[in-house]
């Protein structure tokens, strides 16, 4: 078991249970454009960046997309982002990783300023040395550029003490691409055949086994 200094945190599915807002949105913006859609292409487009997921399982064009992601963003920014929740036991495992001396950070491919104020307004800004997340535009979305650059303004120089928790594939790969070892857990999105798949070196149900698995109780 290694020694991990720096802990990198998902947002959506892994700090906040977000998914009401996120789908209440995309359905506003697929209405609005009369694009069709079904419940199960709606779960799956939680987790990958939106030009991603609306190309993937909508089949929609560059030009559609950039329109599709306008509308949804305009709600977002209204009414969405309000509608999410700290998952239980999401505050306690930050308080003991950040006594225990972690620094810990969010690395997100939701927009940076979604995820700026979420993490501010649902009270975790005081356990986080860095906020990250994706540009607006599509400069910085993937999930690697969004780690690389968290590592970044962490200054890491060793990436053996990085550990990515994340609840989704692209979580998963994004920190393997960037050669960091990932934490999967089961209270989010996505599930263990999904991160076996994708070899996640650690599977955890809760919060609090995060914290376990880190300080190794």
């Amino acid at each position: 078991m290694k020694d991990y200094e720096y802990i990198l945190f998902d947002l959506d599915g892994t700090l906040t249970d977000s998914k009401p807002g996120i789908v209440e949105c995309i359905k506003f913006a697929l209405d609005s454009e009369k694009v069709p859609y079904t419940n199960e292409i709606l779960d799956k487009m939680i987790g990958p960046p939106f030009r991603v997921s609306m190309h993937d399982f909508l089949g929609q064009d560059e030009k559609s997309i950039e329109k599709l992601i306008g509308l949804y963003r305009g709600e977002y920014e209204k009414y969405g982002w309000k509608h999410c929740a700290v998952f239980g036991g999401v505050k306690e495992m930050l308080h003991e990783l950040k006594a225990a001396g972690k620094r810990l950070a969010v690395a997100t491919s939701k927009p940076i300023k979604f995820a700026s104020m979420i993490v501010k307004a649902f009270g975790l800004e005081e356990y986080f040395d860095v906020v990250g997340g994706a540009s607006s535009d599509a400069s910085k979305e993937a999930k690697c550029d969004v780690i690389n650059d968290v590592l970044s303004r962490l200054c890491v120089t060793d990436k053996s003490k990085v550990l990515m928790v994340g609840d989704r594939m692209y979580d998963i790969d994004g920190a393997h691409i960037c050669g960091i070892d990932v934490c999967a857990v089961l209270y989010g999105y996505g599930d263990r055949e999904e991160f076996e798949k994708h070899n996640a070196e650690y599977i955890v149900e809760t919060p609090s086994d995060v914290v376990s698995l880190v300080l190794k109780h």
